[in-house]
């Protein structure tokens, strides 16, 4: 059927199509002849590249070519004089003021009626926004790069085990620091179960591993000790942290951070060792001086230690107390053998020199630095809840928890001693007595955990 025209309706040549799309497209539409010539060049074009049409037509596109492309144009002519169409899906052309702009052309080859080339179409887009986008994706792509190198080396170098193990407790990644301990290079580990990895390890950090997968709550600060699987001798020490990994809010698996606490934990134990030489030549010292007291601080030390884990005091704190009271009566060094070993009931010159004892105890050892405020329970071990004590007075709270406990301990082995002023008492009636000023003189916590240790004969004076 032939196609129908409204009345009145003027043919529109395909001249007349081609100036209205150049003329109404955001794209710069150039129509060049055979030899690269422009002889069409609308308004897009001058809007982008700045230049008037009677500057373009009759000229090749030469101008708008930066130099580090020169040879851009005259290959790209040669193919599509060849009937190929070329694309630029990113390149530059130079605007009239110099500044350049990112474009994508694709020029095609526009036949005759024998199919032979009578010109050449180039549609050009500014690519500005995109140019500038890439450019940011290559900053942030190269930021990332170089943040993952950065963190890797610190990984592989820093002094702390960082790993990742999924649900199932494979290894997902591995710094070499916990490879180097395992034996392998980390690389080697990944898709390892953990057990395979770390077996000394395993049995103490896969309940770890369990409760925060289940509870997706980390756990920070737990201390392990193993032997290393890869020769590097000796048992090792760790301090780790367990972590709940997430993507997209869903616990995907567990992170682990451990430090090697090895060397500390050799100079912690060095130090306890010194320690423990140190408090024990003060107390011979003070026996060698009072023969009375042979014992006696030993005694008071494993009834205090006693005491004090019963109420549940955490390990470090029950060796501060078994210090302090393995010495609390070093002050009576400074007093004479013979009001020390005096018989019978003391006068009150003599009462109040041997008061003197608590705070010159503290004196002498305030100097050394014990882990703990052993200084101050010496000084404290003879003052009483309701405020009676001595040295200073001080009543309930204000009297450390160390010194109240070894305040029990003191009085129940000294009741049950012989002293140069009166005999022993039983231990029934020592505790008696003990429970009476219950709350009063003593702290009832106190008090009820020694009663409970002796009438349960998980501890007794028979040493």
């Amino acid at each position: 059927m032939d196609a129908i025209s409204s009345p009145g309706e003027s043919e529109v040549g395909p001249g007349r199509i081609l100036a209205a799309l150049v003329g109404s497209s955001d794209d710069y539409i150039l129509e060049l002849n055979a030899l690269g010539i422009v002889t069409t060049w609308g308004g897009s074009a001058e809007r982008l590249l700045g230049y008037r049409a009677g500057e373009m037509v009759g000229h090749d596109l030469a101008a708008l070519v930066p130099f580090d492309r020169k040879e851009e144009l005259p290959n790209a002519l040669s193919r599509v004089s060849a009937g190929e169409t070329v694309r630029y899906s990113l390149t530059a052309r130079i605007r009239k003021d110099g500044t350049h702009l990112a474009v994508s052309e694709v020029l095609s080859p526009v036949l005759g009626p024998d199919d032979d080339l009578i010109g050449i179409l180039l549609v050009g887009r500014d690519m500005t926004l995109h140019a500038e986008t890439a450019e940011q994706l290559r900053k942030s792509e190269r930021s990332a790069t170089e943040a993952l190198a950065l963190l890797q080396t610190l990984q592989d170098s820093a002094p702390i085990g960082f790993g990742v193990l999924d649900q199932d407790f494979r290894v997902l990644r591995l710094n070499q620091m916990l490879g180097t301990f395992s034996g392998f290079q980390a690389h080697e580990q990944v898709g390892r179960l953990a057990g395979e990895v770390v077996p000394t390890l395993w049995p103490q950090i896969e309940p770890l591993f369990r409760q925060v997968r289940d509870t997706e709550e980390a756990i920070v600060g737990a201390e392990l000790a193993a032997a290393s699987p890869s020769g590097l001798g000796g048992t090792h020490h760790w301090l780790t942290s367990y972590y709940p990994v997430r993507v997209d809010a869903n616990v995907v698996g567990v992170g682990l951070v451990a430090v090697d606490i090895t060397e500390r934990k050799r100079v912690e134990e060095a130090h306890k060792k010194l320690t423990r030489s140190v408090v024990g030549a003060l107390a011979s010292a003070l026996e060698f001086r009072d023969p009375y007291t042979d014992g006696h601080q030993d005694r008071v030390a494993t009834i205090a230690s006693a005491i004090a884990a019963e109420i549940g005091l955490d390990d470090s704190v029950v060796e501060g107390i078994e210090f302090a009271a393995r010495i609390h009566d070093i002050g009576k060094i400074a007093i004479p053998a013979e009001i020390l070993a005096r018989p019978g009931q003391l006068n009150l010159p003599s009462w109040e020199l041997i008061k003197l004892h608590a705070s010159t105890g503290a004196d002498i050892i305030r100097g050394v630095a014990f882990p703990s405020p052993v200084a101050d329970m010496v000084e404290q071990h003879h003052e009483r809840m309701d405020g009676s004590g001595y040295p200073n007075g001080i009543r309930g709270e204000e009297i450390l928890l160390g010194s109240r406990i070894i305040a029990v301990a003191d009085t129940v082995d000294a009741m049950t001693s012989h002293r140069p002023y009166r005999p022993a008492k039983v231990v029934d009636l020592a505790l008696a007595e003990l429970s009476e000023s219950r709350g009063r003189q003593y702290d009832s916590n106190v008090v009820d955990a020694c009663v409970s240790l002796f009438e349960e004969e998980r501890l007794n004076l028979e040493w």
